[in-house]
């Protein structure tokens, strides 16, 4: 698959860690990407940082996960790829 402007894709978990530096190289590459994650200050930097678009979302909840996806598609288009980062760790 080359990857470029007319790919789509959804990180959950994008707004830091592995999630966030998947999302980083794939903008580099020109996909659109469509950061999930709960933190909201977090993934709206990143997100601006990359040109990407930040959907509030807790995987856990599917009506979360559901206006996550419509706000995504409204801004992308249909996803070609899905990553999922999301997780949770003790600090």
């Amino acid at each position: 698959m080359e990857l470029n402007d007319k790919i789509s894709a959804i990180i959950t978990g994008g707004a830091s860690g592995l999630g966030e530096a998947t999302a980083r190289e794939l903008a580099s590459l020109g996909v659109k990407v469509a950061l999930f994650d709960l933190n909201a200050e977090r993934g709206e930097k990143v997100a601006s940082e990359i040109g990407g678009v930040f959907c509030e979302c807790n995987v856990t909840d599917e009506a979360s996960v559901d206006a996550a996806f419509e706000k995504a598609r409204a801004a992308n288009g249909q996803e070609r790829i899905m990553i999922n980062c999301a997780g949770t760790g003790i600090a």
